[in-house]
């Protein structure tokens, strides 16, 4: 019997290769193909998933950076840090992360870092807050030290 692969990835990436195993020892060659893609397609699709909660992370923080300069914190300047690092590993991970893929999510995640930072600084919905776009010079070159 085939495995439902897309059941299977989504419940368990250890499961799915096993599985993919026993099609090859079977000599299933086609059908452990078609599990090894579904498997690459999950792991791609976890890895965009996650660059873009890093890079969304990443702007909410400059942008309490730039808007709340009296409450600045090391703690601060530690999440922009440690998310650039978890993005530039992604992207050693997976280089079709690369910055096209971060300019196709840009105004996304932006829009999401703006609803981030507003909650973070205690805005309510009904508070203006639109803030000037972010830089790419700002997000990923900068320097955020006290």
């Amino acid at each position: 019997m085939k495995p439902d692969w897309q059941d299977l990835v989504s419940s368990s990436y250890p499961e799915t290769v096993i599985a993919i195993r026993k099609m090859i020892e079977q000599n299933e060659y086609e059908e452990a193909i078609a599990g090894l893609d579904e498997l690459e397609d999950s792991m791609s699709k976890h890895e965009q998933r996650a660059v873009k909660s890093q890079l969304t992370r990443l702007m909410a923080h400059i942008l309490k950076w730039r808007y709340q300069p009296d409450k600045r914190s090391t703690s601060w300047a530690s999440t922009i840090a440690n998310a650039r690092i978890e993005i530039e590993d992604a992207q050693d991970t997976m280089p079709s992360l690369n910055a096209t893929f971060i300019r196709s999510i840009w105004a996304k995640c932006f829009d999401h870092a703006i609803t981030l930072a507003k909650a973070e600084m205690n805005l309510s919905r009904k508070d203006k807050f639109e803030p000037a776009p972010l830089t790419w010079q700002e997000v990923f070159d900068d320097e955020y030290l006290l």
